[in-house]
């Protein structure tokens, strides 16, 4: 009987284990199939961003400025960014996560298919300042949205995953751009950077659930509770260090690679 009974014991404890390593592999799978989606969600929503500085010898000829004024009017959509940043902080309890996503990824389309047809150097300013307000909107949106519904443990490896999106939307926003204006026309990289955004947003619709509105607790009661949260986080150092070297290490990454792009690419075939 005893024997038996070990026998029995053993035999539970081994199906017990079993069940454990299925469970973990299955939650493993989940996880790496949500990351994906969440660094394909960031590399749709930004590709646009530095995609355009790979063609501003192009544009430059196009619009037949100086590449110093091109490179200007193409990085106009960090004004748009900086202002949707604060504004849907502001606004952020207000906004469903999902609706507000899908609103500017699809809005976002519609900019950059205007792009294909800006008649100048100013139209074209206004709709990259467009651009960089919505694809901010979507990006802040997104990050909200994955703070407030992933666990201690997941939170890290979803915000790396959409940073990785980030990064990769840089290279290959850049590679696609300079490709498709040298053999197709720059008409038609704006046209294919437009359907790219819709596709953002159909992933977004298939991908986020519905989300509630946050409750007003605390600190949010407070009409001035964006200001006051944002001054706290300033006062703190183990945000405001983290922030300067940011802000610091990034500066000169968007002040100069306008200018390297103009110095060194060369002549392009590219055509409105």
């Amino acid at each position: 009987m005893p024997d038996t009974a070990t026998a029995t014991s053993t035999a539970i404890t081994r199906s017990e284990a079993l069940m454990r390593a299925e469970t973990s592999a299955q939650n493993a799978s989940g996880a790496r199939r949500r990351n994906v989606v969440i660094a394909l969600t960031a590399f749709l929503t930004v590709v646009d961003l530095f995609a355009t500085q790979a063609i501003l010898p192009s544009l430059a000829r196009a619009y037949q400025v100086e590449p110093a004024q091109m490179g200007l009017a193409v990085n106009a959509c960090t004004f748009g960014m900086a202002i949707a940043s604060f504004t849907v902080a502001i606004l952020s309890r207000r906004i469903d996560r999902r609706r507000g996503i899908l609103f500017s990824l699809v809005a976002l389309s519609v900019p950059t298919l205007l792009l294909a047809v800006a008649p100048g150097l100013a139209s074209f300013a206004a709709l990259r300042v467009t651009q960089g307000f919505l694809m901010a909107c979507a990006f802040t949106l997104t990050l909200a949205y994955l703070g407030e519904h992933c666990g201690p443990a997941e939170t890290a490896s979803a915000f790396a995953a959409y940073i990785t999106g980030n990064v990769a939307s840089n290279l290959i926003g850049r590679l696609i751009a300079a490709a498709v204006a040298d053999h197709f026309g720059l008409a038609a990289n704006f046209i294919l950077f437009a359907v790219l955004n819709l596709a953002g947003a159909g992933l977004v619709y298939v991908s986020v659930g519905a989300t509630p509105p946050m409750p007003r607790t605390g600190l949010a009661m407070s009409q001035n509770s964006t200001v006051a949260g944002l001054v706290a986080h300033l006062r703190n150092p183990l945000f405001a260090r983290p922030s300067r070297s940011g802000f610091a290490s990034s500066l000169p990454l968007l002040a100069l690679s306008p200018s390297l792009t103009s110095c060194w690419c060369g002549p392009r075939s590219g055509s409105r």
